[in-house]
């Protein structure tokens, strides 16, 4: 029995004995009493209400879902819309290695781009602009850093330029997160440009 039926008891007998003590009184009747309603039930009463506000206070409540909607799908949290997917789109400079396409700021994966601010920043920012000249499609890792994803983008004609950037010496690899760019780097640029720390790999 739970404690919402012995609630229900509880107050169906105290109606019942108030009625009949309502209704001696009226007719003259002396009726028995088996208890005292004004002590003992009462007391019952105010108990068992106060478990239930008790029980009711600390319970946790859930909204419910929506209209056609299965309780494990809301449950579920969303996918990020980015996540390990490809990107399309009309895209700009930030820096020599980040861009935005579609309005998401990528950071190209494996590019060890000098700070903007610096001489080699700048020139690393200078070249991606005349690589990046119109729309990029990127394809994304579902890894995120700086709240940027991270990814491979590509221009219209097939020009990787995570890979170009490098090439052209304006940039270093960044072989602690992926090394194929490595063979592209210049001795020109790798005698300029010390590796950033989060760049070296780690044995």
């Amino acid at each position: 029995m739970d404690i919402y039926t012995i609630i229900f008891a509880a107050l169906a007998v105290f109606i019942f004995l108030r009625l009949r003590s309502v209704l001696g009184q009226r007719t003259g009747n002396e009726w028995p009493r088996a208890i005292p309603v004004t002590g003992i039930l009462l007391t019952l009463t105010a108990a068992a209400l106060g478990a239930v506000f008790f029980d009711m206070s600390s319970a946790t409540w859930y909204p419910m879902p929506a209209t056609g909607a299965s309780t494990s799908a809301a449950s579920t949290p969303a996918a990020s819309p980015t996540a390990a997917s490809t990107i399309s789109g009309l895209a700009r400079v930030i820096d020599g290695d980040t861009v935005v396409v579609a309005g998401i700021h990528v950071r190209l994966k494996g590019v060890d781009a000098a700070e903007l601010g610096t001489a080699r920043g700048e020139n690393a920012r200078a070249v991606m602009v005349k690589l990046v000249t119109r729309e990029l499609t990127c394809h994304l890792t579902g890894e995120k850093t700086y709240r940027r994803e991270v990814g491979y983008c590509t221009t219209t004609d097939g020009t990787d330029i995570n890979r170009a950037i490098i090439a052209q010496g304006a940039a270093l690899a960044c072989p602690r997160y992926d090394e194929r760019y490595v063979p592209f780097e210049q001795a020109s640029a790798m005698a300029v440009q010390p590796r950033s720390s989060y760049c070296v790999k780690r044995s």
